[in-house]
């Protein structure tokens, strides 16, 4: 009993010790991030099928079926990011419409039978708005996503029903024709529509998502072949579909994170920059002075920043510590502090941007954090236009540092 009460005692004391020795072992600087994604990543392709309701003038004195026909459509679109996408979507549907009650009742031509129907053609841009991702963290997992989108486009419409045309000329008891009292426009026309609408997708497996989605149309007031004192009409549409998603450069067919910048990770690229240092393509800055020339160097302290970043991780800012650590001892110096971003992340305009968020970020630090004067520092920025680091694109979002002569008051 006593030996038993013994190990007890020490495999409880024991594990504070482990506590401690798995807490040292957290990687405390890794990060999950967004991998970094082409133009042609993250495309689909969908098929969807439905029905639309006619909501022009005359369709409320319609029965609600009468008025509602199918719809088909085909849609290819690509997301940008988890919360952004676009889509080109070109649909078929088959619209009823309706004449309008005085001439259904009145006119004998129409004999109370007042529907029509027509084709309609779309094509349809649309802008895709995640709300999942647009409100709250994207979620590998996630299953179903509620989407907005609004779109631009045209409606064509053609092949309007043949009885139509005898609504438009009457004849006489003795063959004579004169004008009816009820005109449809029937000739193909083409006009420019607008929509807005929801969708929720459900995904099924990475390659599928089934889709559900209802839109509501606006198009020129003349595109059922009448025109009243309506600038605009409209019809609804609701349909079910399948989604396939392609797969992208890693092979997967989602957006994915990975963990990147953890301590021992960071610590080793440091040393390799260091040791690359060499490759830095910064022309050499001299200055002449009356009695001796100054000669620019590239500290061994490096700042490496995480794919689309510009804040400092804890590691990082041991670097920076050691920047203003060689200031305090260099006093006849300055530093330079230049920005730069790795060539294949985003685009130049961006990645000037970031470089120069990155050197603002490292310039904060030291004189916020280490109490370096700004006059000690001087910030420049390169974009991706200078690669310093060819071994490794990543190695490339990095801060580095380039000494300049102190000018002091004679």
């Amino acid at each position: 009993m006593k030996r038993a009460i013994t190990i007890l005692t020490i495999i409880l004391c024991s594990m504070p010790m482990w506590v401690q020795s798995q807490e040292i072992n957290v990687k405390a600087d890794t990060v999950r991030a967004l991998k970094s994604y082409k133009a042609t990543d993250n495309w689909f392709i969908g098929v969807h099928g439905g029905l639309n309701h006619s909501l022009s003038e005359n369709a409320r004195h319609g029965s609600f079926w009468d008025m509602t026909k199918p719809s088909f459509a085909i849609s290819v679109g690509k997301f940008f990011s988890p919360a952004l996408g676009a889509r080109l979507q070109f649909g078929f549907h088959q619209q009823q419409s309706r004449a309008n009650e005085e001439a259904v009742q009145y006119n004998p031509i129409i004999n109370g039978d007042g529907n029509y129907g027509f084709n309609i053609w779309s094509g349809y841009v649309d802008g895709l708005l995640n709300f999942n991702n647009l409100f709250g963290q994207y979620r590998e997992t996630t299953r179903l996503n509620i989407l907005g989108f609004f779109g631009l486009g045209f409606n064509y419409t053609n092949n309007f029903d043949s009885k139509v045309e005898a609504w438009n000329n009457e004849f006489t008891e003795n063959g004579e024709r004169v004008e009816g009292r009820y005109k449809v426009y029937t000739d193909e026309s083409a006009y420019l529509s607008g929509r807005v609408g929801l969708m929720a997708t459900y995904k099924l497996n990475e390659a599928l998502d089934l889709t559900l989605e209802g839109a509501v149309n606006i198009v020129d007031d003349a595109y059922n072949g009448l025109r009243y004192d309506n600038r605009y009409d409209s019809y609804a549409t609701a349909m079910v579909g399948l989604t396939y998603h392609f797969k992208d450069q890693y092979g997967d067919r989602r957006f994915r994170y990975t963990e990147v910048s953890d301590a021992d990770v960071i610590e080793k690229l440091n040393d390799m920059i260091a040791e690359e240092k060499a490759v830095v393509r910064e022309p050499e800055k001299v200055v002449k002075v009356e009695k001796e020339v100054f000669r620019s160097e590239i500290l061994n302290m490096t700042v490496s920043f995480i794919i689309d970043k510009y804040n400092i991780t804890d590691i990082q800012k041991k670097n920076v510590a050691e920047v203003a650590k060689y200031l305090e001892e260099h006093p006849d110096v300055n530093i330079v502090v230049t920005g730069y971003a790795d060539v294949q992340t985003a685009y130049p305009a961006y990645n000037l941007k970031l470089s120069e968020r990155r050197a603002k970020s490292v310039f904060n630090c030291l004189v916020n954090e280490f109490g370096v004067s700004p006059d000690r520092l001087r910030i420049d920025f390169k974009g991706d236009t200078i690669q310093p680091y060819k071994m490794k694109n990543e190695w490339n979002r990095v801060v580095i540092f380039m000494t300049e002569q102190r000018k002091t008051e004679e």
